[in-house]
């Protein structure tokens, strides 16, 4: 029988290969980790060592005071074969039951840290020769254009690594690739600490955010980098409409996305109280998405600061078209409100968009933004609409002449100082407008706006 090295009463390592866990990337190693984690747990907590290798696994499920940590080198890689993955006994508002590999339901002082890697083995379940949805425009696509498109999910894990009810969560320094979909879920948890990973996924496989914070309080996300097919930072209520997500701080980040960078609210979630800083947004459909769209939603009391970007229009059904910033609440009963946005420089192939009803976005201050714009490849195709999804999109007003730096509607209290907007001089076409639209834009203050003579 194993026995766990005990100092003072406390367990402070025990590492996986005691236990039988093998190295090789063939051998399952789920019962050997595991039971590591079981007898941490039972005597106290500590930390599970993964030394360097390659250990499959099944799902494993977290506990109390545990950490488990991944030397430089060592891989845990989640298994490829769907019928391994099992429910976990809890029911998703939009996924419905989840199905993870790494998880951990009302649990307390949970860290995944240390130099190596999760691989969640996403790529198996997909199918890249396929676009996700089909659409009218997919018959015109050439292979470049196809390519950019969203694969076509066979069955899959739908919450890779996932928390509930939880408290002081840690995670630091690993490593996490390939993930089949929203690859860190952390839901009605408190006293959450992210930082210095990587999320590196496929930017093809759809619904593959980095990190969605649910109802979630109490959040510093740091000095990471993000590669996803959807949001690099999801910030919602989704698995519970009533709880609000607040107290987030994301800064020092560097993001590549098929959607928003960083994304607050969806349908009625509520979110207050968000900082973002000081990140680099490359070469993505979105930099920052402010959405209100269900019928009980809000967004309030955020800033943003010291971003640069570029975005641009993919080939797709993604959802998103080349806009830097999006501030959007469409329906009934929704508000948006007190969003400052300061020091931001943009190469974009859509202007910003702030779009409401009945003034129901309120106290907005954009400052200090550059924002150069460029006609794409995709926009004849991909352009036509005014992007509000999931609400329904209206037409763009003659999209094929018009980008214009601005399209604001329905706003009370808009702030604009310091704007410098023209075009992107790695543009092949510049004789499109834009300038700015503004509709039903009232209360407003405007100080120093300057088109740059190209």
């Amino acid at each position: 029988m194993y026995e766990p090295k005990v100092i003072g009463g406390k367990l402070l390592r025990i590492i996986v290969t005691d236990f039988g866990a093998k190295p090789d990337g063939v051998s399952f190693s789920t019962e050997a980790i595991q039971k590591a984690i079981d007898i941490c747990f039972e005597n106290g907590g500590g930390v599970v060592v993964i030394p360097a290798g390659i250990y499959l696994s099944r799902p494993i499920r977290l506990k109390s005071n545990v950490t488990l940590y991944l030397e430089e080198g060592a891989v845990i890689k989640a298994t490829n074969n769907i019928e391994d993955y099992y429910q976990i006994g809890y029911y998703h508002n939009e996924w419905g039951e989840v199905t993870s590999f790494l998880y951990a339901m009302n649990e307390k002082d949970i860290a995944v840290e240390g130099k190596g890697t999760i691989d969640l083995s996403g790529s198996s379940f997909m199918d890249f020769s396929r676009a996700f949805n089909q659409f009218e425009e997919l018959s015109q696509l050439d292979k470049e254009q196809f390519e950019e498109t969203e694969c076509k999910p066979i069955c899959r894990p739908n919450q890779p690594i996932f928390f509930y009810n939880c408290e002081n969560i840690s995670l630091s320094g690993v490593s996490i690739i390939d993930s089949p979909c929203w690859t860190v879920c952390i839901n009605s948890s408190k006293y959450i600490k992210v930082h210095n990973i990587r999320i590196m996924n496929n930017l093809r496989v759809p619904n593959s955010d980095g990190i969605h914070l649910c109802s979630c309080e109490n959040v510093i996300l740091t000095d990471s980098f993000f590669t996803c097919g959807d949001d690099c930072v999801a910030i919602s209520g989704i698995t519970n409409w009533d709880k609000p997500c607040e107290n987030i701080i994301v800064s020092n980040c560097i993001m590549q996305t098929r959607s928003a960078a960083v994304r607050m609210g969806h349908l009625d979630s509520k979110v207050k109280n968000v900082v973002v800083s000081n990140l680099i947004i490359l070469n993505s459909n979105r930099g920052i998405a402010i959405f209100a769209n269900g019928k009980n939603g809000y967004v309030k009391s955020v800033t943003i600061s010291n971003v640069i970007m570029t975005t641009k229009i993919f080939a797709g059904t993604w959802w998103g078209k080349g806009e830097p910033i999006v501030i959007v609440s469409p329906e009934d009963g929704n508000f948006i409100e007190d969003i400052s946005i300061s020091n931001v420089k943009a190469y974009s192939e859509n202007g910003i968009l702030i779009y409401g009803k009945d003034n129901n976005i309120r106290n907005i201050s954009l400052k200090n933004i550059d924002i150069y714009l460029s006609f794409g490849k995709n926009r004849p195709l991909f352009g036509k609409r005014i992007d509000i999804l999931p609400s329904q999109c209206s037409p763009f007003p003659d999209y094929m002449n018009k980008i214009p730096w601005i399209f604001a509607k329905d706003v009370f209290s808009l702030k604009l100082q310091d704007i410098n907007y023209g075009y992107n001089l790695q543009s092949l076409k510049t004789d499109f407008d834009i300038e700015g639209i503004f509709q039903n834009v009232n209360n407003s203050f405007f100080s120093s706006i300057r088109k740059v003579a190209t």
